[in-house]
């Protein structure tokens, strides 16, 4: 049997190809952490990341055919360059995923049993007209309902974005008033998603800029509350994306907003730190200190970074200073260092009872190796859950799949959507990606051995 029908073969039998197109795990979510020539020195951990047959014995044949292809396209920069025009084009003779929460169960499942978790990320962009919103939220909600009707022993996690429950307006608005205000409006936020109570907000009229925005922030805050208590009720953990840092701030009060009404009891709502922004220590400090004054649970997921193109093309057109780190090696420093700050809270928290957990969000093998040596030496059990490590689904499954059968905490970001829906998010993650995508050369290496093994033995 030729090679080509062989590929044809397990195409036709896999049950379930994926719930994104191939080019989102290859270019969405991927960020800096892809990078693998980190110039710092790895410690010696018992990781072993370069063992293909242990790495990709779940995938088929077929699967390592096309994460192969992928990773040459995407690695293409006239396909790059023109990618929003081939999604458009594509969506004529693709049928749509159709993504059911069907399809995400039997996703939950497969990766359960390579020793992996999954965070479900469901594809929504940042929203123009309030009339979206409500169906987002719903959506979410729905999603929430289906995942953990299934119990796993790896919880039900769920990335959202805040952006889609709130117009780009509003948090644009929200995000240029005073540190002091923006307190305030996180308090009184957090009171109206309790009560319904219009008068908690009423003051904000007063404040210049922001009397406009103050019917719609009620109603996204309505929305963003029942999201809340379905997460609640039903035991899953949500992580806040950030996004550009025009908006960021207001995402990080409604953030905590959330936290206030969720986390009381248990860590419910996790918030984003983007460590290649120059701030985001600082803003990852204010954040635990915040649930420190208020006795709240805390969580939080740590990346490096997905909008630093068009942060610096931003930042260049308006004259001001960039707000990412002069340097990828600047960048690792951040991601490392505030990723042990994490580590030094858990150990010196271990007997206070307040939960401190974090989500290390990393392709870079040495940020891993460097949290599980440090893990160790602080005395952090990774059977307590407390820190969680992460890759994208379809990514550097040579990390995921090792580091499960070590029994560490592993899981993928699994972004879930018809093509509609992917087409703006594909489209900009490959253009603001695709340089990464051809850095990462073990991962190819691995691949083609693994692809030679599988005909050749």
């Amino acid at each position: 049997m030729s090679f080509l029908k062989l590929s044809a073969r397990h195409f036709r039998q896999q049950k379930y190809i994926s719930t994104v197109l191939p080019c989102q795990q290859k270019a969405v979510l991927i960020n800096q952490e892809t990078v693998a020539e980190d110039t710092a020195t790895s410690p010696v951990v018992d990781l072993d990341f370069t063992d293909h047959k242990q790495a990709f014995k779940e995938k088929s044949l077929w699967e390592i055919v096309r994460a192969l292809t992928v990773f040459r396209v995407c690695s293409n920069r006239t396909f790059v360059s023109r990618s929003a025009e081939i999604f458009e084009r594509t969506q004529r003779i693709l049928v749509c995923w159709g993504v059911t929460i069907a399809d995400v169960r039997y996703n939950i499942d497969k990766l359960a049993k390579a020793n992996s978790g999954t965070f479900v990320l469901m594809v929504m962009e940042a929203i123009d007209k309030v009339e979206e919103a409500n169906d987002n939220a719903k959506n979410i909600i729905k999603m929430m309902e289906g995942i953990t009707e299934k119990i796993t022993p790896y919880g039900s996690y769920m990335q959202i974005r805040i952006s889609a429950m709130f117009t780009s307006h509003l948090l644009k608005s929200l995000s240029l008033l005073s540190d002091e205000v923006r307190e305030k409006v996180i308090y009184s936020s957090a009171e109206y998603m309790r009560t319904h109570n219009p008068d908690t907000l009423r003051w904000l009229a007063e404040t210049p800029g922001a009397s406009g925005i103050i019917p719609e922030l009620l109603s996204g805050l309505i929305l963003l509350g029942e999201v809340g208590q379905k997460a609640v009720t039903t035991d899953t953990v949500l992580m806040v994306d950030a996004e550009y840092t025009n908006m960021n701030p207001a995402l990080t009060a409604l953030a905590m907003a959330l936290s206030l009404v969720c986390n009381r009891t248990k860590a419910v709502v996790w918030n984003t730190t983007q460590c290649y922004l120059k701030k985001s220590f600082e803003a990852l400090q204010w954040e635990f200190n915040f649930a420190e004054k208020n006795n709240l649970h805390y969580g939080a997921k740590l990346v490096r970074g997905a909008y630093m193109v068009a942060e610096e093309n931003e930042a260049k057109s308006q004259g001001n200073p960039c707000p990412v780190h002069d340097g990828i090696q600047a960048t690792h420093n951040s991601y490392n260092s505030t990723a042990n700050w994490l580590l030094q809270k858990i150990r010196d928290n271990s007997n206070q009872g307040r939960q401190i957990r974090f989500v290390l969000a990393s392709h870079n093998q040495d940020s891993i190796k460097q949290a599980v040596e440090r893990m160790r030496s602080y005395g952090i059990p990774s059977e307590d859950r407390k820190v969680i490590l992460a890759q994208v689904y379809g990514m550097c499954d040579h990390i995921t799949y090792s580091l499960g059968q070590k029994g560490y905490p592993v899981y993928k970001s699994v972004a879930v959507g018809t093509i509609s829906e992917s087409l703006p998010y594909l489209s900009r993650r490959s253009h603001e990606n695709s340089f990464l995508i051809a850095n990462s050369r073990q991962e190819r290496q691995l691949l083609n051995s693994e692809l030679k093994y599988r005909i050749m033995g």
